[in-house]
């Protein structure tokens, strides 16, 4: 899958036009460079499934560690 359209993917995920994204084991380090860089990282939680793929879902209702501890 190309980057664009896993931007596609992440950007409807956080639109709420999807409940989840799955990304495979081949896709997987260009949509971590995706996420490490996007502003709502925290939100979108990934969960490690059979042979290296990950399902991604999001979570407007979580808190960055530093809203947690105030800082």
């Amino acid at each position: 899958m190309s980057r664009e359209e896993l931007q596609i993917q992440l950007k409807q995920l956080l639109q709420g036009d999807t409940n989840a994204i799955t990304i495979e084991k081949k896709d997987f380090m260009i949509f971590r460079e995706i996420w490490i860089n996007h502003e709502e990282k925290e939100s979108i939680i990934g969960e490690a499934l059979h042979n290296g793929n990950v399902i991604y879902r999001y979570s407007s209702n979580l808190k960055s560690g530093r809203e947690i501890l105030g800082k």
